[in-house]
């Protein structure tokens, strides 16, 4: 089976505003809203658990990056034959399943292979190889396989046991489906049974299969951090519109890919249900009904957020497709849906003040109301969790900010979650999470590139630059020199591997530690020296920007394996660069040459050697 991964979070909700339909949904006393309309009447999608994470500011770090673990990197011949007899023989026994594959379309000829690791027929969490194969001959091996792994797979807590543990800690959420069996890394070469749990709050929880401890919990959330993006500045913008009885809504049809924009209208009723509705997976296409799509009545839109996220949408399709050759979210064109207002920020905070009151448990009583702080000067991505859907796209409401974040490098950002989720599907690990930053990265990426397609290059408004955030008044991220913004938690952000933050916070570091990626691609392109390292590297100059994007963007299609660290990357990057342009082609050297300013190490050097007896027993049986 393969490795179960998604982008998700949730939300909840009072009711509030006018309902298209005529319901005016009312603010519920507290106590009763929170223990029966929320256990009743919806599966809830967001969480408690969540909660912790928002207010702790990070999951559990109890399992640690394992020391057992092997990174795999074979990209040239002395490797690549040795590491391709040990997939084989893997395969061969079990050890390996493969879960994916797919036809290069730039390259007749060319496939990649992605495989999970099994012990005794159980998933091993963390472990996943990719192989790139060219008319059937290996060209690159990379990901993560863990060794010596010696656990006895017959659980001491029955399914049904375990389903009690994970619900009677999720309350009020619902388990989504049965636990499922799976080895755990414990680190130090140590490794567990564990059962994992999906709640229906998009929140991951392993126990152990013994004791029922908890060993790691994760939310599936992709999001912005501390907010970013702007509203409307003043531009005016063409919007790919629909007219519907005789009023205009936001449904773009011009496009391959229908792109969908709702406006809730600030309901948190109707936010809610669309989350139960994309959770249950029983639809394809977006989780709304037609008559939440923003509408107008003249065609004239006034509305800054629905403006700049429906065509934000338009561009970014637009990008991917021209540009990447990748059509949509999924790369088949599925619908893309946003919405807009999807709750009132000061009813929230106002019912939360409220809930703290008179809870007796601030977390079963108002974990709803935590969470959905969230969304409050921010933006996220829910991925699907079955049927035909690419997800949803959220813009949460402003407060803090002066406006909404649903500026173009914003709505790129998000949208570039949904296609990780369809290309190299980035897991998440114990901190330091280094696959959670590195799709943090090429959701910076990508947005910068959008950026550089629809605007003019400069400074200020609306223009493309190497930053994040600046439409909105406040610097978030920079590529071109991380320790220019600041964050709350390291101060400065890093710009070399030397510095990758190790804490809990951030979810492991996500955010914190995405502009060492970033900024290696900053230097590809542009060139410069790094500031910690003092490296010059030679770019590849703005106007070949576009060789760099496809090298990343291959990688991510291709290469890229589920759960990599930097250095796979890293190797993943040069091979790519070097599949698309040749070995010594400038783009190649541009790629070395950032990657070493930034510190990042090659997962091909570090390799253990490969000894077949003694370290790589095939299916660890």
């Amino acid at each position: 089976m393969p490795p179960f991964y998604t982008r998700a979070c949730g939300g909840f909700g009072t009711g509030g505003g006018n309902h298209p339909g005529g319901r005016t949904p009312r603010l519920a006393p507290v106590g009763w809203y929170s223990t029966q309309k929320m256990r009743t009447q919806r599966p809830r999608c967001i969480g408690v658990a969540a909660a912790i994470l928002l207010l702790l500011g990070g999951p559990p770090t109890a399992a640690q990056p394992p020391d057992g673990h092997r990174a795999v990197a074979a990209v040239d011949a002395s490797a690549l034959r040795a590491w391709d007899e040990a997939v084989d023989r893997r395969l061969r026994s079990g050890g390996l399943r493969r879960y994916a594959a797919r036809l290069d379309p730039r390259v007749p000829g060319r496939q990649s292979e992605r495989f999970a690791q099994y012990h005794r027929g159980v998933p091993v969490y963390g472990a996943d190889v990719v192989r790139q194969t060219d008319a059937g001959v290996s060209t690159a091996i990379l990901g993560t396989l863990f060794t010596g792994i010696d656990v006895d797979t017959t659980p001491g807590l029955s399914m049904a046991e375990a389903r009690g543990v994970f619900e009677a800690a999720g309350r009020p959420f619902a388990l989504a489906g049965p636990p499922s069996l799976w080895v755990f890394p414990l680190g130090a070469g140590a490794y567990t049974l564990a059962w994992r749990g999906a709640l229906s709050n998009f929140r991951e929880v392993f126990i152990d299969a013994d004791s029922g401890e908890t060993l790691f919990e994760v939310s599936r959330i992709r999001d912005q951090g501390v907010g970013i993006g702007a509203g409307v500045l003043g531009d005016r913008r063409k919007m790919a519109t629909e007219s519907v009885g005789g009023t205009f809504r936001t449904r773009d049809t011009l496009r391959p890919a229908r792109i969908e924009t709702f406006d809730l209208e600030q309901d948190e009723d109707r936010f809610l249900d669309a989350l139960g509705t994309l959770f249950s997976g029983a639809f394809s296409g977006a989780p709304l009904p037609w008559i939440d799509l923003a509408a107008d009545a003249d065609n004239v839109w006034e509305d800054g957020a629905v403006v700049d996220v429906h065509s934000g949408l338009g561009w970014s399709y637009d990008y991917l497709a021209t540009r990447l050759g990748w059509a949509g979210i999924d790369g088949r064109d599925g619908t893309i849906a946003a919405v807009v207002h999807p709750l009132n920020p000061a009813r929230v905070e106002s019912a939360l003040a409220a809930c703290r009151q008179t809870a007796v448990d601030l977390l079963a009583d108002c974990g709803d109301y935590l969470f959905l702080l969230r969304l409050i000067d921010n933006a996220v991505y829910f991925p699907p969790v079955a049927g035909g859907s690419t997800g949803l796209l959220v813009f949460g409401e402003q407060s803090a900010l002066p406006r909404p974040l649903t500026a173009l490098d914003v709505v790129a950002h998000e949208m570039a979650h949904g296609v990780t989720r369809f290309t190299a599907r980035l897991g998440d690990t114990p901190a330091p999470n280094e696959p959670g930053a590195i799709e943090e990265a090429f959701s910076d990426i990508i947005a910068t590139a959008v950026e550089f397609h629809v605007q003019e290059a400069g400074d200020g408004p609306l223009r493309a630059d190497y930053v994040l955030g600046e439409d909105s008044g406040l610097l978030i991220r920079s590529l071109r020199d991380p320790q220019e913004a600041r964050n709350r938690i390291t101060g400065p952000y890093p710009d070399h591997y030397d510095d990758l933050f190790r804490g809990s916070q951030d979810s492991g570091g996500v955010h914190i530690n995405a502009t060492i990626l970033g900024h290696a691609y900053y230097l590809a392109v542009e060139g410069g020296v790094n500031r910690t390292s003092g490296i010059r590297v030679t770019g590849v100059g703005r106007e070949n920007r576009l060789q760099i994007e496809r090298t990343f963007f291959n990688a991510w299609v291709n290469l890229v394996p589920s759960f990599a660290d930097h250095a796979i990357v890293g190797d993943s990057l040069t091979r790519s660069a070097s599949d698309l342009f040749g070995p010594d082609a400038a783009p190649t050297r541009a790629i070395r040459e950032a990657l070493d300013a930034v510190g990042i190490p090659r997962a091909s050097g570090r390799m253990r050697t490969f000894n077949q007896h003694r370290h790589d027993p095939g299916d660890c049986r």
